[in-house]
């Protein structure tokens, strides 16, 4: 008599314990993971933009260059902020409209 037993294993790789992308099932799923993280990504950028563009224009010492250069630093970052509120708006208001609510939780 053998005290060794056969084990069969069974493997579900559909489980997201098992397997990670298991849990971007459909589109939604993965948009409503991304689309936050790409906006707080766009939040930081533009934060740094406005530092970088209020250091340049408080070292520019009167030179009409500089200053030129570090007032269209801070205008795109203005109008990259506005452009990240509007696809956030424009994305919930979508959303409503097509009654998937869960869209970009907040």
């Amino acid at each position: 008599m053998s005290i060794i037993r056969q084990v069969y294993a069974e493997v579900n790789f559909a489980a997201p314990a098992v397997n990670p992308i298991a849990k971007f099932s459909t589109i939604g799923s993965f948009t409503n993971i991304i689309l936050p993280l790409m906006m707080l990504a766009g939040g930081f950028v533009t934060l740094a933009m406005l530092l970088y563009g209020a250091f340049t224009y408080i070292t520019s010492e009167g030179n009409p260059e500089k200053l030129k250069k570090s007032q269209s630093i801070l205008m795109y970052a203005i109008l990259g902020l506005f452009f990240i509120v509007a696809s956030f708006i424009l994305t919930r208001i979508i959303g409503t409209i097509l009654g998937v609510n869960n869209i970009l939780p907040i």
